[in-house]
């Protein structure tokens, strides 16, 4: 269903190609995730005024108010229009973000079985799923294109893993930075990683595990 190409073949065909930036949310506000911090809107206008991200001739974003935010900055800044896929909301752990009583333990659980549900929430491979397959249509309808898509920072991580077939653990996503940017190619023959996630290029950088509560895990 998913392939990853992590090299161009040389002496082939050249095939259309996608280049689609993927790209986490500013820092949000823990108490109201619908919202960004000052810092984080600053994060992400420092994004579109680097040079990480070019050429953009749509933005994909998710349905939720945290991811809709950041599109909103982007789209004001590259004069672009922005689309709302459901299949791109971010992952739902089945708690609030902002219940410290239950999430760390319902995180824990979720890292280290990918198969492991909470009620109403999904599962590792369940958003990963969703999230590559909508991927692959992003990818099919938009050849030649160089597409944006705004995620949570946990789709991002399982992203990653999809293409380079990275290890998947909680760690990999404690690191993950708001407002990094990594870069993909899409063709017929699968997809290539063309850059990693990267926030370096920010003035005040913030991670996931400077995010979430203190005292957690």
């Amino acid at each position: 269903m998913f392939e990853y190409v992590q090299e161009r073949e040389m002496g082939s065909r050249l095939e259309p190609r996608t280049l689609i930036y993927v790209i986490t949310s500013g820092e949000l506000v823990l108490e109201n995730s619908g919202r960004l911090t000052e810092r984080g809107k600053n994060q992400i206008l420092e994004l579109a005024n680097s040079r990480l991200v070019s050429g953009v001739r749509k933005i994909c974003t998710s349905s939720s108010s945290s991811e809709l935010e950041t599109a909103k900055i982007l789209s004001k800044e590259f004069d672009v229009r922005l689309d709302k896929k459901g299949c791109l909301d971010g992952f739902n752990p089945g708690v609030s973000w902002t219940d410290t009583e239950q999430l760390g333990e319902v995180l824990t659980s979720l890292w280290n079985d990918h198969y492991f549900k909470n009620g109403k929430g999904e599962s590792i491979e369940e958003a990963k799923e969703r999230f590559g397959t909508c991927m692959n249509e992003i990818g099919q309808k938009h050849p030649t294109d160089s597409i944006a898509v705004v995620c949570d920072t946990i789709m991002s991580c399982l992203f990653y893993s999809l293409v380079t077939a990275a290890p998947l653990s909680i760690e990999a996503w404690l690191s993950t930075g708001f407002a990094s940017c990594a870069t993909y190619e899409y063709a017929k023959t699968g997809w290539t990683l063309v850059m990693p996630p990267e926030n370096s290029y920010l003035s005040d950088p913030s991670y996931v595990s400077q995010w979430l509560p203190e005292n957690l895990f």
